[in-house]
């Protein structure tokens, strides 16, 4: 090999063997910094937090119970009172869950309210209203009148088969009375002579006989019972009852007013009939015309369908439907709530119509004619049904209601600290408490399902710090393979430096000699 060939292959060996230096730096320099990217992927893994499960004991408590005889309410939080209190020891929460009958408005999306092309204005169906208001009270009237017509026949006819009123004078006003040694009484200075007493006993049988056959005594008596003063007979117990007052009516029946009696109860019998027929057919007459004022009143064109549910007009209220409307106004007027239920129904609770009914899925609810026009005229498209505005509609329905209420309370313990009985400020009745352990299920199952939430993000990334290692340790060791490769290629190219530095001293040496003889 030639002096010139040997020096430049030389020098080519010495740039690849700095290349390869170079290109080992640049290698162990990335190493060092996948080593920094592992050590804080490591760090990064020590300091999650690793989820721990929630326990069952973190969410289980002593609950208190009692019962009052109609709910049965739980004690939901108690604060001790400070200082020395002889009637109560605690600030006690207690509640219950009830059926509260609440009234509610509700909004119907797209109602397609139905109006017929003749519909009647409210003003007339308002003025057929009151004709059905005002024949309503006349036949509400009529009805009374014939109930009190039938009370006043009813009487006329227990006045005529009763003893004392069928058989008895003007009673006699005592304002003295007195026995005598043989146990007779002395009325007002007249002497009441028992039966048994009498020495002619024919007069006071006459009258007894003629009192018996015309009904006015029953043949059930006892005629010692009967006293006589010639004219009037009296009984022994109306006789007793005025002396022990001192004074007062005493009742007498006398034989001769008998008939006349008997006359005047009949004809007040049949004058009560009378009045009693006429106020039945003036009941009937004013029904009619309340049944026709009715009939014109629902006869009107009102709006007739939201939907495909049917629209029935209210002309009158039941007592239902006045109890379920009086509650919803109530609830609204304490939520501050507006509708045009109120413009129906007057603060007195007097109706003044416009109120339909309709069914929807089986419930009965309420809505009004302003509110049907008002979703009707916002309406487009064939029979104004398209695009109409939500119906406002109104019900009254129990609803679950929790009642809750905190005061004082006095309670008891026992040995161990339990509350055993319990009585509140506002209650004079002690209640016994019933303790049972309870777990708070919902909150213990939100807490499982937060600690599944962290355990699988902790879980997601301990696998992308598991998968981002792996790929370090991978590129780690492509570069280790790189150094390795880099190293033995060093090696050959010392080798082969050292071979052509050996050829190149040889050759000088060669030429020194030739030349240097």
């Amino acid at each position: 090999m030639g002096m010139a060939a040997s020096q430049a292959r030389y020098l080519a060996l010495v740039a690849r063997k700095s290349n390869c230096e170079f290109e080992g730096q640049q290698i162990n320099q990335a190493r060092t910094a996948l080593s920094n990217q592992s050590a804080n992927l490591f760090n990064q893994m020590l300091g999650l937090k690793v989820p721990v499960p929630p326990s069952t004991q973190d969410y289980t408590k002593i609950q208190y119970s009692y019962s009052d005889g109609i709910n049965a309410s739980v004690i939901t939080d108690w604060k001790q009172i400070g200082g020395a209190n002889p009637d109560y020891n605690y600030v006690v929460t207690h509640s219950y869950n009830t059926k509260k009958y609440t009234g509610s408005l509700k909004k119907l999306s797209d109602p397609q309210v139905q109006f017929p092309q003749d519909a009647a204005k409210i003003s007339d169906i308002q003025a057929k209203r009151e004709l059905v208001i005002a024949a309503e009270n006349t036949y509400k009237q009529a009805v009374e009148d014939y109930n009190k017509a039938v009370e006043e026949y009813n009487k006329a006819l227990a006045d005529k088969t009763t003893l004392k009123n069928y058989a008895e004078t003007d009673p006699v006003n005592v304002t003295s009375i007195s026995t005598d040694p043989n146990g007779n009484y002395v009325v007002n200075g007249a002497t009441y002579y028992n039966y048994e007493n009498l020495a002619d006993k024919t007069a006071v049988d006459n009258a007894i006989n003629t009192l018996m056959g015309q009904g006015a005594l029953p043949s059930t008596f006892n005629k010692k019972d009967l006293y006589f003063d010639g004219t009037n007979i009296a009984f022994k117990s109306d006789l007793e009852t005025v002396r022990t007052a001192g004074s007062g009516d005493l009742t007498v029946y006398t034989p001769d007013t008998i008939e006349n009696q008997k006359i005047a109860l009949n004809n007040a019998v049949i004058t009560a009939e009378a009045t009693k027929n006429l106020a039945e057919q003036t009941m009937k007459t004013t029904q009619a015309a309340y049944d026709e004022a009715i009939k014109a009143y629902n006869e009107l064109q009102h709006p007739t369908y939201v939907g495909n549910c049917e629209l029935t007009p209210v002309a009158t209220l039941t007592s239902d439907q006045e109890a379920e409307l009086k509650q919803i106004l109530k609830d609204f007027k304490e939520q501050g709530i507006t509708s045009e239920l109120s413009n129906c129904i007057k603060e007195d609770g007097t109706y003044t119509g416009g109120i339909y009914t309709f069914k929807l899925n089986g419930v009965t609810y309420y809505t009004t004619y302003n509110d049907l026009w008002n979703s009707y005229s916002s309406g487009t498209g064939n029979n104004q049904i398209d695009g109409q505005t939500k119906l406002p509609y109104y019900n009254a329905t129990y609803i679950d209601t929790k009642i809750e209420k905190t005061e004082r309370a006095l309670v008891e313990t026992d040995g161990s600290g339990r509350f055993t009985s319990i009585r509140f400020e506002d209650d004079s009745v002690t209640y016994k408490l019933n303790a049972e352990t309870i777990t708070d299920e919902a909150a213990y199952n939100d807490a499982m399902n937060q600690y599944n939430y962290e355990n699988a993000v902790y879980d997601k990334m301990v696998q992308d710090i598991n998968a981002k290692t792996s790929i370090i340790q991978h590129e780690d060791q492509q570069l280790e393979l790189r150094l390795k490769q880099l190293d033995t290629e060093q090696n050959a190219l010392k080798t082969e430096m050292e071979a052509v530095q050996k050829v190149v001293k040889d050759n000088v040496e060669k030429t020194f000699n030739t030349f240097g003889g």
